[in-house]
């Protein structure tokens, strides 16, 4: 799967690909990928990433989740990346935090696009 794929699919499964996509999570996640404010600092931070001038909210974090989706594959699987984006930590599928139902909707989406 290749870094945009992975974005595209994503926001696919957070909001359906809409970049203007109401808050979500009781007010703490935005647009696209649904991001909540304290993870875009946290990943804006480690992976040393600013807006640009003139840039859109949604593509300064469509780089947020590329850089982070770079950032785990050295050590996940895309659909384990995807599953660490939703949850806000790593883990893995014989872990009681993992949601089936959000590993299904990735894999579908991914099938889609590959």
């Amino acid at each position: 799967m290749t870094i945009q794929q992975f974005a595209t699919v994503i926001g696919i499964i957070e909001s359906n690909g809409d970049p203007n996509s109401p808050l979500g999570d009781h007010g703490r996640a935005l647009g696209r990928f649904q991001i909540h404010p304290d993870e875009m600092w946290a990943w804006a931070n480690r992976l040393a990433l600013a807006p640009e001038l003139g840039e859109t909210w949604d593509s300064f974090i469509e780089r947020i989740v590329e850089g982070f989706y770079t950032f785990h594959t050295a050590r996940l699987a895309p659909i384990e990346v995807a599953m660490t984006w939703h949850i806000g930590h790593i883990t893995k599928e014989a872990d009681s935090d993992w949601d089936a139902s959000y590993a299904l909707k990735f894999s579908e989406a991914a099938a889609g696009l590959v």
